[in-house]
């Protein structure tokens, strides 16, 4: 740890004895340090990824959140004080209340005492001497006096508190309700950034698809090209061995088309006759019309001629 230390205090005392060498500042150092830093702060900050910055966004409206409970327990507690500070006013009145009651039936009784010089008097039932009841007076308007004072100060206290805590409520409201507004607007950007973000993608698969093509356009050129030469070639070859051709094959698929048309026209002709000519007449009639040979024999020459 001793080794740490010295080699922390090495790399502190290397710069502040240069700029001590140089007639520079310390305050120019220290400025320089604090340029800096900022640099490379805002520099990391700028890498750091966006999910990083919306958990950090979100960790501090959680953070505001939990010190506007914590105001709010503030508020409740000086709320029950309030209301323990207002039974107190309300104790005090109420006990200055009889004693201004007590001191106001004293007063004829003490009058007459010591105008007709009674040595004693009778009040609230009970006989007292007149120096007796006059300690008691003494008392009660001192009593009378300090709970006065202590009455005046207390309520002095109430209406303070009255007013913090109606300030502090208000307050605390204006609060939540920008915290709540900030929360939804940062709900929106993230809305709006997603749409962007999307909008963004979308622009720029349609510039890529507008504009020069997709990026294997050429080579799926080039087999088209290359597809199209070869079926030329395989057409051109056709064409080519179809010329070659001996004339007796092109005449006998002539008659063979001839023969093919005879024999269906023959079917066509037998069905349509009429079914009471007897089968065998047609045949002892003509038998070598029927043969297919002669057909056949009769079409070739017929195509030959």
């Amino acid at each position: 740890m001793s080794m740490l230390f010295k080699a922390a205090a090495t790399l502190l005392a290397l710069p502040i004895g240069l700029y001590a060498v140089s007639h520079r500042s310390l305050g120019e150092l220290f400025g320089l340090t604090r340029a800096g830093a900022d640099v490379a702060v805002k520099g990391a900050m700028g890498q750091v990824p966006t999910e990083v910055h919306d958990q950090k966004l979100d960790n501090d409206v959680e953070l505001q959140r939990r010190q506007i409970t914590d105001h709010q327990v503030a508020l409740n507690l000086s709320q029950r004080e309030l209301e323990t500070l207002a039974s107190q006013v309300q104790d005090l009145d109420e006990r200055a209340a009889r004693r201004r009651r007590l001191l106001g039936e004293a007063y004829p009784v003490l009058q007459a005492a010591m105008a007709d010089s009674h040595s004693s008097v009778q009040f609230a039932g009970a006989e007292h001497t007149l120096a007796a009841f006059q300690a008691n007076l003494d008392q009660l308007l001192a009593e009378e006096e300090r709970e006065a004072r202590q009455l005046g100060i207390r309520r002095a206290g109430l209406a303070k508190l009255t007013t913090s805590i109606g300030d502090g409520q208000r307050a605390l409201s204006d609060m939540r309700d920008s915290l709540l507004a900030l929360e939804q607007e940062i709900d929106l950007l993230r809305t709006r950034r997603e749409q962007a973000r999307l909008e963004g993608d979308t622009l720029e698969l349609v510039s890529t698809v507008s504009g020069t093509g997709l990026p294997a356009t050429g080579a799926i050129g080039a087999g088209a090209e290359q597809l199209r030469a070869e079926v030329g070639r395989l057409e051109a070859g056709n064409e080519a061995r179809r010329a070659a051709v001996p004339a007796s094959v092109t005449s006998n698929r002539v008659a063979a088309d001839w023969e093919r048309l005879e024999r269906l026209k023959s079917i066509q002709s037998a069905a349509a006759a009429p079914t009471a000519e007897p089968v065998g007449e047609a045949l002892t009639q003509d038998p070598s019309a029927m043969s297919p040979r002669n057909e056949v024999e009769g079409g070739a020459q017929g195509s030959s001629n």
